[in-house]
C-alpha cells in the first residue's frame, strides 16, 4: 500500500497546499470536523500526549473499525497530526531549521577549499544545543526517506569549565565529527552533529540529551524527509559510550549503533540489543577505563545471546591491532549502513532501568506503567503468528540499580521474582497478529486475555503522538494488571 506516510520528502510542500484545499481532503474515516479537531487538539496540546489526553473524549474518534478501515485511518491520523504540530510550531520553530543545501552544493560555493558549514542551536529546556548538519545525497533521496546519522564528538566533562560551551576540548571534538561527517563516513545521507550541552556536565547520556535525540528524530521525520526505520547512532569515546548506553536505553529508535573507541560494562544490558544491529571498533591497547576490555566482554556477551537466540544479536567486534584510543573510524558506518529497523520484531527482550533518573514508558510494542516501578525489570514478549498469541514474561531483577557511571558499571547478579505493581500493555496492529481472530495474551505462564480485540481510533491516536512515528501509531492495546 502507497501510504501517504512514506512521502516525507515532501511533508512542507504537501502540508502548505493542504490548507489551501482542507486538512485531509477527500478523508474517507473521519469526517472533515473530526479530522480539524484531531488537527487543532495536537496544535492545542503542542505534541504533549499528557495534554492531549484532556481532548481525547471530545475527539470521539471511531472504534470497532475493520482492518482496511484501521489501516485508512493511520493515514489520516498522520496528516492530522503533521498539520496540528506544524499548526502549533512546536517542533518547527526555527530551533532546527530546513534542511542545509547538499555537499555538491557547498563544495560548489566554496572558496580556498573552505566549505561554508552553518552552525546552528537548538534549545533544550534549560540548555542550548550547537550542532552541524550535513547533507551528503548526490544520488538522490530514496522513495522510503533519508537515512540519518547521530554523531556524537568524544570529550567530556569539566566541572571546572566556565560556562556551558567554554572547554576548548569539547568544542575541538565537534568539529572533528563535523569533519568525519563531511570527508571521512562514506553513507549517503544526513548526518547531525550535536555539540555536547553543558561542560560542566558532559555525558551524552543525561537526560537533557535523550530529550534531544527524541526531538531530533521526530523533527527528521516530519520536517527532513528522514526514513525513521533508517536512523542510526555513532560516535567516538565519550560520543562512543553514548551510541552503546543508549542504544541499550533506547533501542526501538535506531537501525543500528557503532561506539568507537568506547567499551561499557555489563551494566548495560547488551539483551535488550535483540533487534538492534551493533559494530564496535576499539583499539586493542585501548585499556584507559578498561575500554577494550569492556567491548570484548560486551561482544562475548552478544555471541552467548546470539547462540541461545540466532534470530537476533547481529553485531560485530572490530578489535584494531597495535591500535590504542586512536583508530581507523570508517568501517563502522557502512556496516550499520546495510541495516532497517523493524518497528515490529516478533521478540522484544527489555531490562528496564532508570537512565538520568528516567525510565521509559515503551519499548517497541511493548509498554510499561507503574506508580512504584524499582530497580531492574526484565520483560520478554514473543508474537506467534500462527497461534495468534503473544507470549509475556515480567519480572523483578535487582530492587535498586547499580549507581556509578554507567559505562563501569557490572552486570547485576539478582534473583528474578515475578513484578507485581505495574501494568505491562501489549501494542498490536495486523501486520503483526491476525485482528479478526481471537487473541490470546498469556504472561508468566498463566493466560491472561483470551478473546476478540476491538481497533480503536483514539488508541491510535495516541500512540502515534507518543512517539512521533507512524509505525508506532497501534489500533489495540491490551493491559496486562500485574497486583
Amino acid at each position: 500500500m502507497n501510504h501517504p506516510r512514506s512521502r516525507a520528502a515532501l511533508l512542507p510542500l504537501v502540508l502548505a497546499l493542504s490548507w489551501l484545499v482542507g486538512p485531509l481532503a477527500g478523508a474517507e474515516i473521519l469526517t472533515q470536523g473530526q479530522a480539524e479537531a484531531v488537527r487543532d487538539a495536537v496544535a492545542a496540546s503542542a505534541g504533549s500526549l499528557e495534554a492531549l489526553k484532556s481532548f481525547s473524549t471530545e475527539l470521539d474518534l471511531p472504534t470497532g473499525l475493520s482492518h482496511e478501515q484501521s489501516e485508512a485511518l493511520a493515514d489520516e491520523l498522520w496528516e492530522a497530526y503533521k498539520a496540528g504540530v506544524v499548526q502549533a510550531a512546536s517542533l518547527q520553530d526555527g530551533a532546527l531549521g530546513e534542511l542545509p543545501p547538499a555537499m555538491a552544493e557547498l563544495i560548489q560555493q566554496s572558496r580556498n577549499g573552505r566549505l561554508n558549514i552553518e552552525a546552528r542551536a537548538m534549545p533544550l529546556g534549560d540548555f542550548v544545543m550547537p550542532f552541524t548538519l550535513i547533507r551528503r545525497e548526490p544520488s538522490g533521496v530514496p522513495e522510503a526517506g533519508r537515512p540519518l546519522f547521530i554523531c556524537t564528538h568524544g570529550g567530556g566533562q569539566n566541572g571546572n569549565a566556565g560556562g556551558p560551551h567554554d572547554w576548548n576540548v569539547n568544542t575541538r571534538e565537534w568539529q572533528t565529527q563535523t569533519q568525519f561527517a563531511v570527508q571521512l563516513y562514506e553513507p549517503e545521507g544526513l548526518y547531525f552533529v550535536p555539540r555536547m550541552a553543558d561542560d560542566r556536565l558532559g555525558r551524552w547520556r543525561h537526560a537533557h540529551h535523550q530529550d534531544q535525540f527524541e526531538w531530533v528524530i521526530r523533527h527528521a521525520i516530519l520536517f527532513w524527509g528522514v526514513d525513521p526505520n533508517r536512523v542510526y547512532k555513532l560516535g567516538i569515546s565519550q560520543g562512543g559510550f553514548a551510541s552503546a548506553i543508549l542504544g541499550a536505553f533506547m533501542p526501538d529508535l535506531f537501525a543500528g549503533i557503532n561506539p568507537m573507541a568506547a567499551g561499557v560494562g555489563l551494566g548495560n544490558p547488551a539483551e535488550n540489543l535483540r533487534n538492534l544491529p551493533c559494530f564496535t571498533g576499539v583499539g586493542e591497547n585501548d585499556t584507559m577505563f578498561d575500554r577494550a576490555p569492556h567491548a570484548v566482554a560486551f561482544h562475548e556477551r552478544l555471541d552467548e545471546l546470539h547462540a541461545q537466540d540466532p534470530g537476533g544479536y547481529i553485531h560485530l567486534l572490530d578489535l584494531q591491532p597495535g591500535r590504542g584510543h586512536g583508530i581507523d573510524y570508517r568501517p563502522g558506518a557502512p556496516w550499520i549502513a546495510q541495516y532497517t529497523r523493524n518497528p515490529h520484531p516478533d521478540t522484544v527482550v527489555w531490562t528496564s532501568k532508570v537512565q538520568d533518573g528516567r525510565r521509559r514508558a515503551s519499548l517497541y510494542w511493548v509498554e510499561l506503567n507503574g506508580e512504584d516501578l524499582r530497580g531492574t525489570i526484565r520483560i520478554t514478549a514473543t508474537l506467534d503468528r500462527e497461534a495468534n498469541r503473544v507470549t509475556l514474561t515480567a519480572l523483578q531483577g535487582a530492587a535498586e540499580t547499580a549507581g556509578g557511571d554507567p559505562t563501569q558499571v557490572g552486570e547485576e547478579v539478582a534473583e528474578a521474582t515475578p513484578l507485581t505493581g505495574a501494568t505491562v500493555s501489549v501494542l498490536l496492529n495486523d501486520a503483526m497478529l491476525d485482528l479478526d481472530r481471537p487473541v490470546t495474551v498469556t504472561c508468566n505462564g498463566e493466560t491472561v486475555f483470551t478473546g476478540r480485540v476491538e481497533r480503536h481510533g483514539g488508541t491510535q491516536l495516541e500512540t502515534l503522538v507518543r512517539r512521533g512515528d507512524w509505525n508506532y501509531a497501534f489500533p489495540v492495546r491490551i493491559p496486562v494488571v500485574l497486583e
